[in-house]
């Protein structure tokens, strides 16, 4: 087994919020909580370094509103943030794209493991948010610059070998 360069070395919740929605029609198929749920990640570089490698503080707000009219079980917003421990090889734009896209996505399994686990003592079903992608937004990385090759021997021309069928027998 090998670790992976990141590791998620602590979490903790700054707030949870959670309202069972008493319009909630459970006859009725539930709207899509796309529209209405707003996830917001961030991270930046803890003071914290050393030869093990960079520690970042990764945050995570993930929020769903129920407007009017809308048939959806709960409302909610969680807040929590997570310490992430970047391996030493991983430095400059690589080591930054790689902590903003996998640290948040870190603490979305967990964010998403309580919101269920709260919603699911409501008394509606228990809420398993979509997964999301947190790549979106992120600049793409740039090319390595290209080292100067020699410049190969001209290559031999090949001349095509003539392709002859073989007569048909009966």
């Amino acid at each position: 087994m090998n670790l992976s360069p990141l590791q998620l070395t602590d979490y903790f919740l700054t707030h949870l919020s959670l309202d069972s929605n008493p319009e909630f029609n459970s006859a009725k198929p539930a709207d899509d909580p796309v529209e209405y749920l707003t996830v917001v990640p961030g991270c930046d570089a803890s003071d914290y370094k050393e030869e093990q490698g960079s520690e970042w503080l990764v945050s995570l707000e993930i929020t769903q509103t129920i407007p009017e009219g809308v048939n959806l079980p709960y409302s909610f917003a969680l807040h929590m943030y997570g310490f992430v421990l970047a391996s030493p090889h991983l430095e400059g734009a690589m080591l930054k794209r790689t902590v903003h896209a996998n640290g948040p996505a870190m603490l979305f399994g967990a964010a998403r493991e309580i919101i269920r686990a709260a919603t699911g003592r409501g008394p509606w079903p228990a809420v398993i948010i979509p997964s999301t992608n947190f790549l979106t937004g992120l600049p793409p990385l740039e090319p390595p610059p290209a080292k100067q090759q020699p410049k190969a021997a001209p290559a031999k021309k090949s001349h095509p070998k003539k392709i002859t069928r073989k007569p048909k027998t009966r």
